[in-house]
């Protein structure tokens, strides 16, 4: 787990995650039709492999997506899509929480003794059994699913799977290896990639660019408050809701910060930085909290504690070692300081847009 304790301290500058150099910047119209394009490709990859980075990229390009499309919301009616897309991302968690989960059980194998990778091992091996299984549900459930028609409903035509395969040059590589090659590549900043497609077709997409920046920047303006509002009110806790909500709350900043940024209405990577930061951290204490609650509900039941008696108390051995774990991590947590520069760039941002909104509409009034 990424060691994000002292970055959380806006103090201390010198242990800020790098920045990413900045993109050249890109309209919503063409920033839309390539998450779709993206999006497709790794559902594909999912449905071919079930590969691990595919479904966390997966579910990435959906939070990424519903983002861009939040800021069409007066101009289109995109509410049942954007559920669809939530419904996606809780599917998909259903196995990427697994992946998670043995990824945790292997670092705690390599680093601690034989007793306890004796205790971890059983877990790892029920772990398996349970992602085998959810992964075969998730993959129905996905097969049902049809990119293309989503991009119609927004109005978006993307580029045929033939010419999607030549973005990455003449070898014509297929989708499924295009998301393997790229899944361990990682920007400047540590995140993955924004899209795969960085120049997909813009298709058919038309937007009102001044009614957009009116409202991202009401948008922006909520959103940011309701973040302070709710790290101001936060306190050491253990409550998974609690944190959970102050996690979502963050993401909704960061990933609209991305996207409004993205469009070149002002720089943010300072600011994401610390957001990224604090949704790792709180992430690392959500990911042994549902690993421990996983390992309980293994044990209790009748069934395994007759056929596992002796393991049961090993196994809760481990989750008790997983609580110690998260009263650390929330120790290091709290208090939760909210950089100056978080507002001050959110500030910046929203005036920019609020400028090429009433620029738009003078220009509007003047052709009538």
């Amino acid at each position: 787990m990424a060691d994000a304790e002292q970055a959380l301290n806006p103090k201390i500058e010198a242990k800020t995650p790098e920045l990413p150099r900045r993109r050249q910047s890109r309209k919503l119209n063409e920033i839309i039709p390539s998450q779709l394009n993206s999006l497709r490709t790794y559902h594909r990859a999912v449905l071919d492999t079930q590969d691990v980075e595919a479904v966390h990229k997966m579910r990435v390009t959906t939070r990424r997506l519903q983002a861009s499309l939040d800021l069409l919301e007066r101009q289109m009616k995109l509410r049942k899509l954007k559920r669809q897309l939530r419904n996606w991302r809780r599917k998909l968690s259903n196995v990427r929480n697994y992946d998670v989960f043995l990824e945790l059980i292997e670092k705690e194998t390599v680093s601690r003794g034989k007793a306890r990778r004796e205790q971890l091992q059983l877990v790892k091996t029920i772990l398996q059994q349970r992602r085998a299984q959810r992964a075969t549900k998730v993959r129905q459930f996905l097969e049902r699913i049809h990119i293309d028609k989503i991009a119609d409903r927004v109005g978006v035509t993307l580029a045929s799977t033939e010419s999607s395969e030549t973005f990455l040059g003449d070898d014509c590589l297929s989708t499924t290896s295009i998301v393997l090659e790229t899944s361990s590549e990682k920007s400047t900043s540590g995140e993955e990639a924004e899209s795969i497609f960085p120049d997909a077709p813009v298709g058919t997409m038309t937007i009102d660019e001044p009614t957009m920046a009116g409202y991202a920047a009401e948008r922006l303006d909520q959103r940011l408050a309701e973040f302070q509002a709710m790290a101001a009110q936060s306190h050491p806790t253990n409550d998974p809701a609690e944190l959970h909500q102050l996690r979502i709350a963050a993401k909704r900043v960061r990933y609209l910060l991305e996207t409004i940024s993205e469009m070149g209405y002002g720089d943010a990577s300072r600011a994401l930085a610390w957001l990224r930061t604090l949704q790792d951290r709180i992430g690392d204490w959500h990911d042994l909290e549902a690993l421990e609650e996983e390992i309980i509900a293994i044990v209790s039941t009748r069934e395994f504690m007759k056929q596992h008696l002796s393991e049961t108390s090993q196994m809760l051995q481990a989750a008790s070692h997983l609580q110690k774990k998260k009263a650390a991590l929330v120790a290091r947590l709290f208090p939760v300081r909210v950089p100056q520069h978080l507002a001050v760039t959110s500030q910046r941002i929203s005036r920019a847009l609020r400028r090429h909104a009433s620029g738009g509409q003078v220009s509007a009034q003047q052709r009538t």
